[in-house]
């Protein structure tokens, strides 16, 4: 069940990165209207040069790790579609090479 959730959750994390990374000052608002949703007058708030600097890095860091996540769902995938082709010779035939250390 999880394995299916995953390529969305990655797809997720892609879309809010590059949010994050080319419109942090936007993305700062968005999360401070969820997060910050019983409180008064939330959109006065306004974030400091720091902040928005840690919003895009982690945006970028929230990018690279959602399409690294898509890519190694895709690999996996193909990597399970080949296993499966009776035509491919298998690799556990193949004999050990020892190593001299």
């Amino acid at each position: 069940m999880i394995q299916r959730l995953l390529p969305a959750g990655y797809a997720w994390m892609v879309v809010h990165g590059l949010l994050a990374v080319f419109l942090p000052k936007q993305a700062i608002k968005l999360n401070g209207k969820l997060l910050l949703r019983g409180y008064e007058n939330p959109g006065d708030l306004e974030p400091k040069d720091w902040y928005v600097r840690s919003t895009r890095i982690s945006g970028l860091g929230m990018l690279v790790t959602g399409v690294t996540g898509l890519l190694a769902g895709q690999l996996a995938e193909d990597e399970d579609e080949a296993g499966d082709d009776p035509d491919r010779a298998d690799e556990s035939d193949e004999e050990p090479v020892e190593l001299d250390i």
